[in-house]
């Protein structure tokens, strides 16, 4: 049985949000076909940045409304407002100097929320 959710996201379907029902308050983009198999990491850099996993879309297209915490897709798009940029996961998890970058981001951002 293939789980539905998985399914539209497979095929990048946009599914349909009622107007007067909230969304979540923030959105992680990816790219497609992005593996986010290391979702312990997801929740490690979420949790530096005081945002729970279960208050984020993970999507791959910027949706009106929530504000972006994270773009790790490969080809960043305008405007340029999330809090992290980084490369595509998998390439984080393997690149010591990918992941300093998006330590150093997670520093800025905690500075300039406290």
């Amino acid at each position: 049985m293939i789980d539905k959710a998985a399914y539209l996201d497979a095929m990048n379907i946009t599914r349909w949000r009622s107007a007067d029902k909230p969304g979540k308050p923030y959105l992680v983009l990816h790219d497609v076909d992005a593996d986010l198999s290391e979702q312990g990491f997801i929740e490690q850099v979420l949790a530096l940045l005081d945002v729970l996993p279960e208050q984020c879309d993970f999507d791959c297209e910027l949706l009106k409304g929530p504000q972006v915490v994270w773009d790790m897709r490969k080809v960043k798009m305008r405007p340029r407002v999330a809090w992290l940029v980084s490369a595509p996961l998998s390439e984080v998890i393997q690149s010591a100097d990918e992941k300093r970058q998006l330590w150093q981001q997670i520093c800025q951002h905690r500075n300039k929320v406290a």
